[in-house]
């Protein structure tokens, strides 16, 4: 996707291939900050019920490299881009990437309980623990 503007977003999620420890799991969050610390891409990633689910923020080109990487990483399987827009600015600006387990800071679940009210249904029902509201 060509973005005309400033920014894109993607939302994908994707099944665990395996198990994950927790040392694998402060290794993935480790090495997202730094790859896309140095890429210019801020977002948050969530693990739970054998799911990733992950919000990519930043210029076009290396939200797509990102995606790439993680496409192609054999811990995921059954990788479903749910949300993919041009944005004129970030939601996750701060973060290199927020996520949890391990880190549930309280203005990370409001903005991305912000953001999945107004992503497609689905994007939500993949974790009910955060308790977005669903339309009617």
């Amino acid at each position: 996707m060509d973005c005309p503007i400033d920014y894109k977003r993607l939302i994908y999620t994707s099944c665990i291939r395996g198990s994950l420890s927790d040392g694998d799991v402060a290794a993935i969050f480790a090495a997202s900050r730094r790859n896309n610390g140095l890429d210019g891409v801020t977002g948050i990633l969530l693990i739970e019920n054998r799911r990733f689910l992950q919000v990519l923020e930043g210029p076009a080109e290396s939200v797509d490299l990102t995606f790439e990487r993680i496409r192609a990483d054999e811990r995921h399987r059954d990788v479903v881009v749910l949300d993919e827009q041009c944005e004129a600015e970030r939601i996750f600006a701060d973060w290199a990437m927020a996520g949890w387990p391990g880190e549930r800071p309280a203005n990370a679940v409001e903005k991305l309980g912000r953001l999945l009210r107004h992503a497609p249904a689905e994007v939500a029902r993949y974790f009910p623990s955060l308790n977005v509201p669903q339309p009617v």
